[in-house]
C-alpha cells in the first residue's frame, strides 16, 4: 500500500507522484524483460534437447499453449513451475533465470559467469565447427557446471546446436580439463583438456576427446577456445594439424598439445 505525501497545504506532492508512476514503469518493464529472458532460456534449452512444445507440456501437466507463452514472455512463471520445467530440460532453475541484463538483481545459487566460443575444425566437410560453452557457477570455486552447445549457426542460435553436452569441468591456474556426456544419449561421452597462455585474448588450446558420430569410434579433434570470433586464417594455423604434430606421434606415438599462447 503506497501512502500520499502531501505538501505544505495539504496538496498531493506531484513529483513525488511521478517519481513513484516512474517507477512503477521501471519496474514492470524489468519484470517484463526477465520474463522475456526466461523465455528464451525455456526454448534454447528445449530445442537443444530436441522437445517439442507438447513434450515439455506434457512433462509439466500444462498445455502446449501454455508453454508458448512462457518461451514468448507474454505469461509470468511461478516458482514451483519454473523448477518443474527446470526438471523437464534437465538444467539447473538458475539457468532458466540467466539474463543478460548488464544490472543482474536475482540472486543466482549457480550463475552464468561467461559463455565462451569452441572452434573445431572438420576434415571431411571441410569447415570449421563453431559451439558455445556455456560455464556456470557451482559451490566449488574451481568447478563450474557446463553446457556445450556442439555446432551452432550463431551465438542467438543455440537452441540449433547438433548436440548439447552437460557436466562439469575443473580448472587449475592455465588449465582446464572437461567431463560431459550427451544429453540425449548419455552413452557417448566427451573429454576436452584446454591450456591457455598470458596473452590479453585469453584463447585457449587444446584437445576434444570422443566418439565420431559417423563410425562411433574414438577420436580426437584440436580445438580452440576464444571468447569471441575469430577469422578463419587465425583459427586454421591452430586447428589443422601440423608437421610437426605428425612428426612427434611419428616418434612418441602420442599427440601432444603445445601451443602455449604468450
Amino acid at each position: 500500500m503506497i501512502m500520499a505525501v502531501y505538501g505544505v497545504f495539504g496538496i498531493p506532492n506531484l513529483p513525488f507522484f511521478s517519481h513513484l508512476l516512474i517507477l512503477r514503469k521501471r519496474n514492470m518493464s524489468e519484470a517484463l524483460n526477465i520474463q522475456q529472458y526466461v523465455g528464451e532460456n525455456i526454448r534454447k534449452f528445449r530445442l537443444a534437447h530436441g522437445l517439442s512444445l507438447e513434450d515439455v507440456a506434457a512433462k509439466v501437466y500444462k498445455s502446449k499453449s501454455t508453454i508458448s507463452k512462457y518461451e514468448k514472455g507474454t505469461i509470468a512463471i511461478d516458482i514451483a513451475t519454473l523448477e518443474e520445467i527446470a526438471l523437464a530440460l534437465d538444467v539447473h532453475p538458475a539457468q532458466l533465470l540467466m539474463t543478460s541484463a548488464p544490472d543482474k538483481r536475482i540472486p543466482l545459487t549457480e550463475g552464468l559467469l561467461e559463455d565462451t566460443y569452441m572452434f573445431s575444425y572438420d576434415g571431411k566437410g571441410k569447415r570449421i565447427i563453431k559451439s558455445i560453452i556455456e560455464r556456470y557457477q557451482t559451490d566449488e570455486s574451481n568447478r563450474f557446471s557446463i553446457q556445450l552447445f556442439y555446432d551452432v549457426p550463431s551465438k542467438k542460435e543455440l537452441g540449433d546446436c547438433v548436440c548439447l553436452y552437460q557436466g562439469f569441468s575443473s580448472k587449475y591456474e592455465v588449465l582446464e580439463n572437461y567431463s560431459l556426456e550427451n544429453a540425449r544419449h548419455p552413452i557417448e561421452q566427451i573429454w576436452l583438456s584446454c591450456i591457455g597462455g598470458l596473452s590479453q585474448n585469453r584463447m585457449q588450446v587444446g584437445f576434444l576427446a570422443g566418439l565420431l558420430n559417423s563410425t562411433l569410434l574414438p577420436a580426437v579433434r584440436k580445438v580452440v577456445l576464444s571468447p569471441h570470433l575469430l577469422s578463419e586464417e587465425e583459427l586454421m594455423d591452430h586447428l589443422v594439424f601440423t608437421k610437426e604434430d605428425l612428426q612427434t606421434i611419428r616418434k612418441l606415438n602420442i599427440f601432444i598439445i603445445d601451443e602455449f599462447i604468450a
